[in-house]
């Protein structure tokens, strides 16, 4: 926790201040993230010297009014009462599988009014709706399951209603528990200084994205792409477009840190993954941690008996096959209609295939003498470069219109 520090305090909001006048030259995100950022630092300016049995209260007031500030109001009004009533579904005084039941009938409603946008719900209500608590919810209900203490209010809004929630519709999927664990774990001026410097991480990723958004062709059509050194260009940009999500993500998890979330990293170098294996633990680490806690385990611990090597490959298959899923239901609430491509299901199909036949080959390999280690380490640029060309061409196939659309980027010779 730690007394407030004067000289630390006007560090930070230097730092910060610096960060937002950047925010608004560079224009590195669209306008109502600057608003967004002035409510989060002017937020922290407060909350940095309340007392700590203070801290939560103005938190969950602040994000509340922050809601009506970043939101239409008719939008922010529908926000809070719906997320007020699943927690009071939740906290209903029955059995769980009751209000399991009762919340599955509510989100089917939800899911028919988001589909007919009826009922006189404001459209702007559904894609924020759908980014709080499409994939947290579900944390949420599985830990509440096990939890042996009722729910509590302040601890549900603080985890859904959180300010960078309502600018950022593609949000980390933070895990509940980790969310409680974290909270003031270490001295408030650590946490805060942490979250400055992957905010600033955060925005370096976001110019870089810029920088790849106007270098990049306008499209994947195999008339811009007419000789290999284009086709890599073109392919490798596509690629670096996920720096928008990876820089978000440091942000969106910085700015938790001032409020005194000192929650782990999103993304670990990614960009220098030695296997596909090794990718998935390190892009999105959130995402990864989600399906194994809801998907690999359970289907894990209840096949293990008979073996564990069939048990990890059909659990690491269901956590593809589920993230699959859950990327178009997540289409659905951003967009209104589900993603189902061959491009999307082809991706997910040959990653997770990969990722299982690359787990088998760890699995089997023996342990190694000091001498093959040293091989090892001379390789290792060889398997991040292998690895990186891997990622980038089924990447390039992900972000393709249609499967004929890739053959010909991927062929351009043949074109014309």
């Amino acid at each position: 926790m730690a007394q407030p520090d004067l000289v630390r305090y006007v560090s930070l909001m230097a730092q910060l201040g610096l960060l937002v006048v950047f925010f608004r030259v560079f224009r590195i995100e669209e306008q109502a993230f600057e608003l967004l950022s002035m409510v989060v630092v002017g937020g922290f300016a407060i909350h940095y010297w309340l007392p700590f049995e203070w801290k939560e209260r103005f938190y969950i007031g602040w994000s509340l009014v922050g809601a009506f500030i970043m939101l239409p109001p008719p939008a922010a009004a529908c926000l809070i009462v719906a997320g007020l009533l699943l927690f009071g579904i939740v906290a209903l005084p029955l059995a769980f599988r009751w209000r399991l039941a009762i919340v599955a009938l509510v989100c089917a409603v939800a899911v028919y009014a988001r589909a007919t946008l009826s009922f006189g719900i404001p459209f702007e209500f559904w894609p924020v709706f759908g980014a709080i608590f499409m994939f947290r919810f579900t944390i949420y209900l599985y830990d509440a399951a096990h939890a042996k203490t009722r729910p509590q209010l302040n601890e549900f809004l603080t985890y859904f209603f959180t300010l960078p929630n309502y600018y950022f519709l593609l949000f980390p999927v933070i895990d509940f528990q980790t969310h409680r664990q974290t909270y003031f774990r270490r001295n408030i001026n650590d946490i805060a200084q942490q979250g400055v410097l992957w905010i600033a991480r955060g925005t370096v990723q976001l110019l870089i994205y810029r920088l790849v958004y106007l270098w990049k062709p306008a499209s994947n059509a195999p008339d811009e792409v007419t000789t290999f050194g284009s086709l890599v260009f073109t392919m490798v940009m596509t690629y670096l477009l996920y720096l928008r999500v990876s820089g978000q993500f440091h942000i969106i998890i910085g700015f938790l840190h001032l409020f005194g979330y000192d929650l782990p990293e999103t993304h670990r170098k990614y960009l220098l993954s030695r296997s596909l294996t090794d990718f998935w633990r390190r892009i999105n680490i959130y995402w990864k941690d989600y399906m194994v806690k809801l998907v690999y385990f359970p289907v894990y611990f209840r096949l293990r008996k008979g073996g564990h090597v069939k048990a990890q490959v059909i659990a690491t298959v269901m956590v593809f096959i589920t993230t699959w899923f859950l990327h178009a239901y997540q289409w659905f609430w951003l967009r209104g209609e589900f993603l189902l491509t061959w491009p999307d299901t082809l991706f997910w199909a040959i990653l997770g295939a990969l990722v299982v036949i690359n787990l088998l080959m760890e699995g089997r390999r023996p342990a190694r003498a000091a001498a093959t280690n040293a091989w090892k380490k001379r390789l290792e640029p060889l398997k991040v470069a292998g690895t990186f060309c891997l990622i980038v061409t089924l990447w390039s196939l992900w972000n393709s219109p249609s499967v004929g659309d890739w053959v010909d980027l991927v062929t351009w010779w043949k074109i014309g």
